[in-house]
């Protein structure tokens, strides 16, 4: 793909058309107005860059109707993409006017290693979608004395939702094994760097999870409608195992009111999360949460490497695409090829005064229109979900995603997480903890009451 499009430079094409790229690739037929720019990886990552572009491959097709949307993947179809060489902001910037003089209406931009860019391609296109990030305040050309970008959709995840909804399938799986953990069920988690609302909040929703749980499996708590969430997980075990009599209580192996507990390994490289892995092992987790890149491939080694029965929660996107299902059990994912999809349908509408006879857009946008805008998760349920796996039966599944009393309590602890994150994730557990193994009464009962 780079290369044609330096052919397409070289010869000082303003415009290039979907045909003159497929006779040079003959796999793909890819559209030149809507382009994903990658952010050191390759489009085929199974991850971040990959899932944007099936979101925009597959809303491509869908205007073409040239297959059933259940085949999408049989057309010939695909949105543009360009794999700058590095991170740099050289690079990126390069990439962005490749794929403007290419003729790209709109830049796809996956991840936050674009946030420090994300003006320059405002400047170049006619809109800009920013996956994992906000789109205000955002400065034309990267200009703090130029004008405000207005073109910009940024996409957002609550991604302690996505740890929330992680950890409570994973006390469900660990029930389910009961024997073979020696009725031991343990958790931990860890990270790259803190970031409260790119990893922090991931680790906090899967510790929450199993607090939140030990609460609903309670007989003599005063929590009544927490405890009924008990009963409905109960009934859906004993259908995949008759032999499941009762709920054990999920053990944090780290202690979330020391101050100096590890939870991060300080780096997201490959390799440098072999000591945390290592530490968490020998305290007898079951299960690890690592939210830190490819340092999930750091964890399994070390899981090989101690000969241990631990198994792995993945993060962001399917990893058990990645790392295969031998120890990944199921993933907290971040919808991403859904929401470039939902971002897409909605710019290139009426609602967005798209007009498809012109392919240009004219000025009586209305109040829908996501353009200008940061859309959420919190407006979006169907971006987050859980990784089906063949440890995960379908029940489970289906539980976590149409059950209204879940819906109702993953709401309510977005809004609290809002009013509790801070700088320092040690601070935010304080918060959080009334000590080890018991939340503060006041989040109890404002997730008691949020299911009346």
């Amino acid at each position: 793909m780079k290369k044609i499009i330096k052919m397409l430079m070289a010869l000082q094409i303003g415009t290039t058309s979907a045909s003159f790229l497929t006779s040079c690739v003959k796999k793909y037929q890819y559209m030149y107005d809507i382009w994903v720019i990658t952010s050191g990886g390759s489009i085929n990552d199974q991850s971040y860059i990959q899932s944007a572009w099936e979101g925009a491959s597959k809303y491509i097709v869908s205007q073409f109707a040239q297959a059933p949307m259940a085949n999408w993947q049989d057309s010939p179809l695909r949105a543009s993409y360009f794999e700058p060489s590095g991170i740099t902001p050289g690079e990126f910037k390069s990439a962005y006017i490749t794929a403007s003089i290419a003729g790209a209406k709109t830049l796809i931009l996956p991840g936050f290693s674009h946030a420090n860019t994300i003006g320059w391609a405002a400047n170049l296109v006619d809109n800009v979608i920013f996956i994992d990030g906000s789109g205000q305040n955002v400065y034309k050309n990267m200009d703090p004395h130029g004008s405000l970008a207005d073109n910009i959709v940024g996409i957002l995840f609550q991604k302690e939702i996505a740890g929330f909804l992680a950890g409570l399938v994973t006390a469900i799986w660990l029930n389910l094994h009961q024997t073979e953990f020696q009725q031991q069920l343990n958790i931990a988690t860890y990270g790259g760097m803190d970031n409260p609302v790119g990893v922090s909040n991931y680790l906090w929703g899967f510790l929450l999870s199993s607090d939140l749980f030990n609460e609903i499996i309670k007989t003599d708590n005063s929590y009544h409608n927490l405890r009924q969430l008990g009963t409905d997980i109960l009934a859906i075990m004993q259908k995949i195992n008759p032999k499941i009599n009762n709920l054990l209580p999920i053990k944090k192996v780290q202690e979330v009111l020391n101050d100096n507990e590890s939870w991060f390994s300080q780096s997201f490289n490959q390799g440098e999360g072999k000591v945390i892995s290592d530490y968490l092992i020998n305290k007898k987790a079951s299960i690890i949460f690592p939210v830190a890149g490819p340092q999930t491939q750091d964890t399994i080694d070390r899981i090989k490497y101690n000969q241990t029965k631990t198994k792995v929660v993945g993060v962001d996107t399917a990893q058990s695409r990645i790392y295969g299902d031998e120890y990944i059990i199921t993933s907290g994912l971040l919808n991403i090829a859904q929401a470039t999809q939902d971002a897409l349908s909605n710019i290139y509408s009426s609602t967005c005064s798209y007009n498809n006879a012109t392919k240009q857009w004219e000025n009586n946008k209305l109040d829908y229109c996501w353009i200008n805008t940061n859309q959420s998760s919190k407006t979006n349920p169907n971006w987050l979900g859980i990784e089906k796996t063949k440890w995960i039966d379908d029940s489970i599944i289906n539980y976590i995603n149409n059950d209204a009393k879940i819906a109702k309590l993953t709401t309510t602890i977005g809004i609290i997480y809002d009013q509790i994150k801070q700088a320092h994730f040690t601070d935010t557990l304080k918060l959080t903890y009334q000590t080890q193994n018991k939340l503060k009464t006041d989040w109890l009962e404002t997730l008691e009451n949020c299911l009346k």
